[in-house]
């Protein structure tokens, strides 16, 4: 029996992890025997911009100002659907299930608040996935993203966005998109490359902002930094899978010596050398040596400098920039 796939989409009532859907949108979808992925037909008279399944609930909590701004959901609006927790578990699978969504841990949280039980779901993000294979794009929201890849589309029906249904068939042509992009032609393909396409290669909040995880392995410091992540923040596993797979490809350099001239190896066969000329304009010198043939040199007016040198073509080596 084949595991069902479906896109989903909440507007709830706020963005915190208790939130509570007001709507929700879904489109079952698979992919054909030739690779290409095939929607659930939906039937209009407007033709493909259509939206998809859109139903309406009442939550229990109430519905922020934030979010009627967003949704231009109000509460008079849901006062008189059922509850989220009779709604939301009559149309979401039971058991194991693809579910893809744009930030798709928010949608299924919410369905979790609703009841459903999403621990046999295979989570799928077209975020996590057009960040990676549209990484230049300078916004990788959905309608940032609808007008990207289709801006004929974007401008005819991205009015619509923050109602679910419409969310949810912008969210599908975006997957379309992206299966093309990066030659994704299965359900369990498309999901392992979400998987991979989530682990991050850059702190994306505090201190070290900006940095490339595998670059902090190769200094000391960040490498005490890294093992804390892992030992204390415990609600991102993808940042601490990363942090971890970091700390156990790359090892550092390792100065042998306390007095010049120093001297690191690497596993790769390189090693790097610091020698201490006096009467030089630049009296350190840095060597890279590879099988004991000198394939790089440096000259500095500290050792510091030169050993620097020498972690930067290191670190170049030790990983691909990406």
């Amino acid at each position: 029996m084949n595991t069902p796939a479906m896109i989903i989409d909440f507007e709830a009532t706020d963005v915190s992890k208790e939130a509570e859907a007001t709507q929700l949108g879904y489109r079952n979808i698979r992919f054909h025997e030739d690779g290409y992925i095939v929607a659930e037909m939906m039937y209009s008279d407007i033709g493909d911009g259509i939206p998809s399944h859109t139903i309406n609930c009442c939550p229990d909590r109430t519905i922020s100002y934030g979010a009627m701004a967003v949704s231009h959901i109000t509460p008079d609006d849901v006062k008189d659907y059922r509850n989220h927790k009779l709604v939301v578990p009559q149309y979401l699978p039971v058991g194991e299930a693809y579910i893809i969504g744009h930030n798709v841990d928010f949608d299924i949280q919410v369905a979790a608040n609703a009841g459903v039980d999403v621990s046999q779901y295979k989570r799928i993000c077209t975020q996590a996935l057009a960040r990676r294979l549209l990484p230049d794009l300078d916004s990788h929201s959905l309608g940032a993203l609808t007008y990207a890849i289709n801006p004929e589309l974007a401008r005819q029906h991205c009015r619509n966005a923050h109602n679910a249904g419409w969310d949810v068939t912008f969210t599908l042509w975006l997957l379309k998109h992206l299966c093309e992009l990066g030659d994704i032609t299965s359900m369990e393909q498309l999901y392992l490359a979400s998987e991979e396409a989530r682990i991050p290669t850059a702190f994306t909040f505090g201190k070290h902002q900006g940095k490339n995880i595998k670059e902090m392995a190769c200094h000391e410091k960040d490498r005490k930094y890294l093992q804390w992540v892992i030992d204390t923040i415990k609600d991102k596993p993808y940042l601490i899978t990363a942090c971890s797979a970091a700390l156990n490809i790359i090892t550092p350099l390792k100065w042998d010596n306390a007095s010049l001239p120093f001297l690191a190896t690497v596993d790769n066969g390189d090693n790097y050398h610091v020698y201490y000329s006096p009467a030089a304009a630049k009296p350190y010198t840095a060597l890279k040596k590879s099988d004991d043939r000198v394939v790089d040199d440096g000259y500095f007016d500290t050792v510091e400098d030169a050993k620097a040198w020498c972690v930067k073509h290191f670190n170049i080596g030790a990983f691909p920039h990406e």
